[in-house]
């Protein structure tokens, strides 16, 4: 009889006692013989983001699973040059077990978007995958009909419910670097390595001007609505943690995410004297669409009204609605920002946080293609930029 081998791969950074939670459910859910836990090197989905160094996450590993029976770590992912695709490492176990049941073991979060992933189709003629589900009932039931779209296998996917360890590396990197208490999310040894090794420790924000931040509240409280403002002041928060996430400029991002509708509740007529105005390129369709008038219009107006020249801003406002090939950073922190702040409840939004928080330009690629996707259920004309946009974001991911 073949053995069950569990590979349990990611970035943990840093592991914490969820992941524990998860790797101690597979081997039991899924009577696996052995469990190997492998950190990524420099995993596709988190290559634009800030991550510590794989030496170090191996250490965290071994401290955090060194009584779990059954667990081995593995530095294998962390010996590659390159990119660490998923693909790479379960073809590398079924070549060195050939004769052994090789399981893929995964979140749900994960297997919302392994259709995404390179060479997924791939994974599954080699492994089988255990998802785990850390939602309720009716999100895996969802899961298992995701499961069935994605191969109609007997037991090639297999979903797991399990009770919720609602936590995330992210928000105990923030913790740690607000100095906040985190004893009951990680391992005490790997606290004591945290602290030993100066991990995770904020840096020091450059000096920002408070007072001006005040006037652009002012200005969004006094002519927006209070549900846009809000809305403003949720997406500059959400702008905030992503540029933070993914290294854009953090000041810039809640400047922009501050005033990125600062023009949507104009009368049209003056939004379109703005959008005029723009020494931008705009298209006629644009200028022809009083819904399109008011990003355009926004990144006239902080020039003219509040002096604001720089051209990142000035982008990411212009392009927060319609997208553009080659977008900077910032410019995709804001136009996600928008998407998944606080105040969006729209039905995949919990889905777009999540991918989100696994990579910006893979965020960007999901939210174009629901664009597009509306706007041709619509029957609606797309602009050539967002095309471009969309282009441009599946040659990443391709890497053409």
């Amino acid at each position: 009889m073949s053995t069950a081998i569990g590979l349990f791969g990611g970035t943990f950074d840093p592991v914490h006692l969820g992941h524990r939670y998860l790797a101690e459910a597979a081997v039991r859910e899924a009577g696996l013989d052995r469990l190997i836990i492998m950190p990524a090197k420099i995993p596709p989905h988190k290559a634009d983001a800030k991550i510590v160094s794989g030496e170090q996450r191996l250490e965290m590993c071994r401290l955090a699973f060194a009584d779990l029976d059954k667990a081995e770590i593995s530095d294998y992912e962390l010996g590659l040059e390159g990119k660490s695709y998923s693909y790479n490492t379960v073809r590398y176990l079924k070549d060195r077990y050939p004769d052994s049941r090789i399981c893929f073991i995964m979140g749900s979060d994960q297997l919302e978007v392994f259709d995404t992933w390179y060479r997924w189709q791939d994974i599954l003629e080699i492994a089988d995958l255990i998802v785990l589900s850390r939602e309720d009932s009716l999100d895996s039931d969802e899961l298992k009909k995701k499961a069935a779209r994605i191969s109609d296998k007997p037991g090639k996917i297999t979903v797991i419910s399990v009770e919720p360890f609602e936590i995330s590396s992210t928000k105990i990197r923030e913790m740690i670097g607000n100095n906040e208490d985190c004893s009951c999310y990680l391992d005490k040894k790997v606290i004591e390595y945290i602290k030993a090794n100066g991990l995770y420790k904020a840096e020091a924000p450059a000096p920002w001007e408070k007072k001006k931040y005040s006037v652009y509240k002012t200005y969004i409280k006094e002519h927006l609505s209070k549900k846009r403002a809000q809305h403003s002041v949720n997406v500059a928060e959400t702008a905030l943690k992503l540029a933070g996430m993914y290294g854009a400029d953090r000041e810039k991002a809640y400047v922009a995410g501050l005033l990125h509708d600062v023009c949507k509740e104009m009368p049209a007529e003056k939004q379109l004297e703005y959008v005029l105005r723009s020494p931008l390129d705009v298209s006629e369709y644009e200028k022809k669409t009083p819904a399109l008038f008011h990003a355009v219009a926004g990144s006239v107006f902080i020039r003219e009204e509040f002096g604001i020249t720089d051209p990142e801003i000035v982008k990411a406002i212009r392009y927060h609605t319609v997208a553009c090939g080659n977008m900077d950073k910032l410019s995709q922190v804001i136009y996600i920002a928008d998407l998944i702040s606080e105040d969006r409840d729209y039905k995949d939004v919990k889905r777009m946080r999540k991918v989100a928080e696994q990579s910006l330009e893979k965020a960007m690629l999901e939210a174009l293609k629901f664009s597009l996707a509306d706007s041709v259920g619509k029957e609606n004309t797309i602009p050539l930029c967002t095309l471009e946009a969309y282009n441009y974001f599946l040659k990443l991911k391709k890497g053409t």
